[in-house]
Parts: structure tokens; C-alpha cells; sequence
């Protein structure tokens, strides 16, 4: 195999075994902190308790850096309990404990939502990690605080804030396949203003494909026209795998006061990027208005501004709000076959979301803290299948009211309980009328049903011993909202107003234990009842959406790390799931694309002397079941994904106080395994990257 090898990769590469004279002993501080705005609770003196009940994972700066990730999504990969693969769209799948997908679970930045508003998620590899400062993982029981549709947990991107000084920080990375990336940071904190730039620049030709892959035949189906086999990808470089991205982050803050923090914060990314095809089979709709599984986006736009502000008025009384505009606009481009040559169709997306929220926190007494939050977002949805067709325009209302009282008047034990009211309004749905040769005719409504509303309970409680072991408890009711593909996708592709809202009561119990200096643990138990759930009926992207019944999944989670000697770090997490299919009316009780057994390790050493930081990461999955017979295919056989474990390593030094040279590789062993069926994942890539801090 040939290899190209980039500047950055070769400049990281000498320096990596350079002198150990290079070696920086008292580096720089890192010139950027957590932004507290980014945060639901208002900043006090204690973490929130909704972290302390429940399983909960904090990714950060350093464990991103730790596995070379270079957005959000690959981060989130490497965290117990989550699950990241990549399918149709060439979008990542993101889920926790493999039930809830990333329409079940709530995803911010900064506090704020982030989703697109027909489908309910948006592609997490579009936004870098360069200007984020941690991520937090919420599993299960939610605080009623954060509003709705946190059915399965909360994702909460935190991004970076400047401290003291002016900071200057790049980045540039390279690697297989003419990859490239470019970033550079400035920041500065007066204590009255501050501020905080990014902009970043990533393009590749594609990815590399495992040299173990084997072509095989697609099924093309043509709707109309019959079906014929063809081969969708012959290895190597992975077809439609290119992309190219541009992203400005900034951030202006203000700080009057010790008590008082405002700030604006603008975000902007433009990207273009392809799909790669099914390995198994492709559908084309030839005729107008015509779309096709052989697709790229021409566009993959978003943009937004959030105004943030927090006071506290006195010791009783603090408030915390946000007011934020978001607008994603895509554009995808069909092609008549596996060679992307002739163009058939152009459909476009053009959503926004705008909404606020205001949590209000008093404390009457030192023991006591009631917080009132309230949430309102109005999402926009404008689609057209073919450039030659009207918009067709959607609008939803969705908001929520909650109440949380935390309670730590006895010593070692605290408690919270709550709830909230939540509801979701269609307020405006229409469809295009075409004739048989696609041309318009006419846009006509749709039925919509009434306000659906729900209110969600929730307690929880952990309690502290002398020697550090703390244990907790929660219990909670979560409602998520049918997503407007639920309700209104076409007739040929599933919609199904009469969708009821999904439920799930998510229990947890655990204990976790710091050993001194020698090891940290936790162990904890969990339990989702989900009622309602919204799958497809059947395996087929055009089968009905249904209110399948009732499923169960209950697990646990273990998580430790390990510090046996000097500078070597041991991370382990293991997450195991038991879901079943509870329905009264049922073919199996087996259930889709949830993994037994996940398995995360990590180990970190700092080579003593020449000061080489070398990181070792390794995640192992079990089988999953892909496909089960369902109520509408009784006869489908029941089908199994192989598992698969793939190990990655990123080997770092820093050198003349302000400089680090890093190698990585992705796959180390070059595995060929699917984490989606029909869809390769990326096989053994290396990059290279050099960084600069000041």
C-alpha cells in the first residue's frame, strides 16, 4: 500500500524522537476554562445534584486530546454506556445504553438545544472539538430543570472561555487521504470583558477502508423499473467519504459584577460532504420528484446566536436565561447509480429554531434550594423534494415548567425531588400535490392533533460516608415528543399522525468510592420502562412509524481508573444492557440494535525523562441483533451484526515551552467490522499534528 505523508505528520514525527532537552517542564496553563454560562444549574459552590444521582460522564479537554478526536461525535464514542456508529446519510448515531438514540436524548451546546427540527438530531462530526471544554453525559433520570424530550439523558457540549491573559493557540493536523485540518484560537479575559474566537478548516478526499475488505454485490432497486446488483464500493478509499468543513465560533462576555455574567455567542459552519452507499442495497426513484439512496449534500449548513446572562440578586435569589436562534439549511443532490454521475434531484431542508428559557433559584435557608425552570422553543421546518416544487412549511410549539426542590439538611445526605409539565403543539402542517409527471398542482393541509401534554415526576438522593463512598439513587418519568418525520413524512415513507408521545421511567442506584491515590470506582444499576416507543414496523426505510408497545432494558455500568505508578493511568467502563420486548401483541421479544456488552479501556503513560506521552484506547462491542420478525413481517429471520474491538493510540511530546507534536492511528489493527449493517467502518488511518500555545 502506498502512503502519503503529510507535513504535519512528518514535523510530529521528528520531534516525537527528538532530543529529551526539548522537553517543557513547567508548561504554560492552558488559558481557557469551562464557560459556566454553558451550564442548565447556576454556578455555585457544589456541582448539581442531578450529576451526584445519576450515572453520569464528564469527557474532557484532556480525554479528548487522549483519543485524537476531532469532533464532538468521535469524543462521545469512547464514553461508557454510548454507543456511536455511522449509516445512511453518513450522519453519526449516537445512544445511550443502545436504546435511546440521539432523538431520545436531549443535546445541547452550551445549554442550549441543538437538533434539527424534522428528525430531532443533527450530525455531530460537523463541530470540532478544538473549542470545547467538556463534555457532560447524563444516563437516565434527568433533572426536571432541563425541558423536554430528555427521555434517555442529556448531552451538554460545553465550550471554551477565556481566562487572564491573551491566549493564542493552533493547529495542524494531516494524514491519510489528503486529509488536512487547520485551527487557531484567541481569547483574552479582563475581568470586565472578555472574548473568545475560533475558526477552523478541515477537508478530506475520504477515508481509508480496511485492506481486508471484500466487494460485494448491492441490490439497486429502481421504483419503478426493477432491481439489478452492482457493486456500491471496491475498497480502498471509501466511495462519497470526502468532506469539507469551515467553522467560526465566538464568544463576547461581559461581567459587571461577581455576581452578574452576560455574553453573546455566535456560531457559524459550513460544510459539503458525501454519503457513502450501502454495501446491500440502494432504491432510486427515477421519476419526478424523484430521490435516490446514491446521495451527497451539497450543503450542510447551520448557524446560530445565543444571549446568555446569569445574576444572583442576593443570597436567596439568582437567575439564569437564555434567548438563541438557530438555523440549519441542507441541501442533498440524488444520482441515478453507483457512479454519481447524472444528477436527478435536488431536495432542500431550511429549518430554525428559536426559544428561551429561565431557571429561577432560591434559597430561603442554607439547607434549602428551589429552582423553577421554564423552557419554550418554536421550531421551523421548509422542505421541497425537487428545486422545481413550493416549500412545504412546518411549525411546532414545544415548552415545559419545572419545579426542584434540593434538600441537605441532614449531614452526608441530600435529596431532590420534582417534576414538570411539558407539551407539544403542531401548529401548521402541509403537503405538495403532484401529477404523475411530478409537476405541482396544489399544497394542501394536514391534520393536526391537539396540544399533547405530560407531567414527569422525579426523586433522587445520595448520601456521603467518612471514608468517601457515596451512594445514590434516582427515579424519574420522561416523555419524548414525536419528531415531525414521525408524524408527516410521506405516506410512502412512513409518517403516522396518530403517534402517541413515548414514555420511560429510568431507575438507578449505584455506589462509587475513591481509594485514596491509588483507584476510583463505580458501580450502579439501571432500569428503563419504556412505553409507546416509535419504531418503523417493519425493517424497510418506508415501513409505518408505530407505537411498537412496551420495552425493558435494565443493566449496569462499572467505571474505574487506576493509578498503580508515577504517570501511568488505567481506565476501564463496562456497560451491560438486557432489553426486551414487553408488548402484549409481539412476534419475539428480542430487540434491535441494542449491544449486550460494552467494553472501554484506556491506559496513559508519560515515558519518565524524555517526557512522551503515550495513550492507548480500546473499545469492544458485542453482536447486536439487526433485524427481528415484527407484527408486519413475521416470517423475517432473526439476523445478528458480528462484534468487533478496535484499538487506537496517539503518541505525544510537548517541546520549547509552548509546542506539542503528536502521531495518531486510528484501527491499529485494521479491522473490517460494520457497526451498521452494509456500512464499513473507517479502517487503519494515520494522522500527524503539531499545536502551538501562547
Amino acid at each position: 500500500m502506498r502512503m502519503r505523508i503529510s507535513v504535519p505528520l512528518l514535523v510530529s514525527c521528528l520531534f516525537l524522537i527528538a532530543s529529551p532537552a526539548l522537553a517543557e517542564e513547567n508548561a504554560p496553563t492552558e488559558g481557557y476554562e469551562s464557560y459556566s454560562l454553558g451550564e442548565v444549574y447556576i454556578k455555585g459552590d457544589k456541582p448539581p445534584l442531578d450529576q451526584e444521582i445519576t450515572i453520569a460522564n464528564e469527557v474532557t479537554a484532556d480525554d479528548i486530546q487522549a483519543t485524537n478526536s476531532k469532533t464532538v461525535a468521535e469524543a462521545l464514542a469512547d464514553t461508557p454506556g454510548v454507543r456511536v456508529t455511522t449509516g445512511t446519510k453518513n450522519v453519526p448515531n449516537i445512544s445511550i445504553h443502545g436504546i435511546f438514540d440521539q432523538s431520545r436524548v436531549l443535546v445541547m451546546i452550551d445549554g442550549v438545544p441543538y437538533y434539527e427540527t424534522k428528525y430531532g438530531a443533527l450530525d455531530l462530526n460537523q463541530f470540532s472539538t478544538d473549542n470545547i471544554a467538556k463534555i457532560e453525559v447524563i444516563k437516565g433520570a434527568a433533572s426536571v430543570l432541563y425541558g423536554t424530550n430528555a427521555m434517555g439523558g442529556v448531552i451538554n457540549i460545553i465550550t471554551k472561555k477565556p481566562v487572564g491573559k491573551p491566549f493564542f493557540g493552533v493547529n495542524i493536523e494531516g494524514g491519510d487521504v489528503d486529509y488536512y485540518k487547520a485551527s487557531a484560537s484567541h481569547g483574552m479575559n479582563t475581568g470586565l470583558f472578555y472574548y473568545w474566537l475560533n475558526y477552523e478548516h478541515s477537508q478530506a478526499h475520504g477515508w481509508r477502508m480496511s485492506d481486508d475488505f471484500t466487494p460485494r454485490d448491492a441490490t439497486v432497486t429502481l421504483k419503478p423499473g426493477g432491481s439489478h446488483s452492482a457493486i456500491t464500493e471496491d475498497g480502498g478509499t471509501r466511495n462519497q467519504s470526502d468532506y469539507r468543513t469551515d467553522s467560526i465560533w465566538a464568544k463576547f462576555g461581559f461581567t459587571p459584577t461577581k455576581n452578574a455574567d452576560y455574553s453573546v455567542n455566535f456560531h457559524y459552519v459550513d460544510r459539503e460532504k458525501g454519503n457513502p452507499p450501502s454495501l446491500d442495497s440502494v432504491t432510486v426513484f427515477p421519476n419526478q420528484p424523484a430521490f435516490s439512496n446514491f446521495f451527497r449534500f451539497a450543503t450542510y449548513n447551520d448557524w446560530g446566536i445565543d444571549l446568555s446572562g446569569e445574576q444572583k440578586v442576593n443570597n436567596i435569589l439568582a437567575f439564569k436565561a437564555k434567548l438563541f436562534y438557530h438555523n440549519h439549511v441542507d441541501e442533498l443532490e440524488s444520482f441515478s447509480d453507483e457512479t454519481f454521475t447524472d444528477s436527478i434531484a435536488l431536495s432542500k431542508y431550511q429549518d430554525y429554531i428559536i426559544g428561551g428559557s429561565l431557571i429561577t433559584e432560591i434559597k430561603p435557608v442554607e439547607w434549602n434550594t428551589v429552582r423553577i425552570a421554564l423552557h419554550y422553543n418554536g421550531d421551523s421546518h421548509k422542505q421541497r423534494d425537487i428545486a422545481s416544487l413550493p416549500f412545504e412549511n412546518y411549525y411546532s410549539w414545544t415548552g415545559s415548567v419545572g419545579l426542584e426542590d434540593e434538600i441537605s439538611y441532614w449531614k452526608n445526605f441530600t435529596i431532590v425531588a420534582g417534576g414538570s409539565y411539558d407539551w407539544f403543539k403542531v401548529a401548521d402542517a402541509n403537503v405538495n400535490n403532484t401529477d404523475s409527471s411530478g409537476n405541482f398542482v396544489s399544497q394542501s393541509p394536514l391534520t393536526t392533533k391537539p396540544t399533547t401534554n405530560s407531567f414527569n415526576p422525579m426523586i433522587g438522593a445520595n448520601y456521603v460516608f467518612s471514608d468517601s463512598t457515596k451512594l445514590f439513587a434516582s427515579v424519574a418519568r420522561k416523555t419524548r415528543f414525536p419528531t415531525l418525520s414521525n408524524l408527516f413524512a410521506s405516506a410512502s415513507k412512513g409518517g403516522n399522525p396518530e403517534l402517541k408521545a413515548e414514555n420511560a421511567i429510568n431507575s438507578t442506584v449505584g455506589a462509587s468510592r475513591s481509594f485514596g491515590d491509588f483507584a476510583w470506582g463505580q458501580l450502579a444499576f439501571f432500569y428503563h420502562d419504556i412505553t409507546n416507543m416509535i419504531e418503523r414496523s417493519g425493517p424497510n426505510k418506508t415501513d409505518k412509524y408505530e407505537n411498537i408497545g412496551n420495552v425493558e432494558v435494565y443493566g449496569l455500568e462499572f467505571n474505574t481508573e487506576l493509578y498503580p505508578v508515577k504517570d501511568l493511568v488505567l481506565k476501564l467502563g463496562y456497560n451491560f444492557n438486557h432489553a426486551t420486548n414487553q408488548s402484549d401483541a409481539k412476534v419475539t421479544d428480542k430487540v434491535r440494535n441494542v449491544p449486550q456488552h460494552k467494553l472501554d479501556l484506556g491506559a496513559q503513560y508519560t515515558v519518565p525523562y524524555i517526557k512522551t506521552r503515550i495513550d492507548l484506547n480500546g473499545i469492544l462491542f458485542s453482536n447486536i441483533y439487526s433485524q427481528v420478525p415484527t407484527l408486519s413481517y413475521p416470517t423475517d429471520p432473526e439476523e445478528k451484526s458480528a462484534g468487533y474491538f478496535v484499538m487506537n493510540a496517539r503518541v505525544s511530546k510537548k517541546f520549547l515551552n509552548y509546542f506539542e507534536a503528536y502521531v495518531a492511528i486510528n484501527n491499529i489493527f485494521d479491522r473490517n467490522y460494520e457497526p451498521e449493517t452494509g456500512y464499513p467502518a473507517v479502517g487503519r488511518n494515520i494522522y500527524g499534528g503539531l499545536t502551538a500555545k501562547f
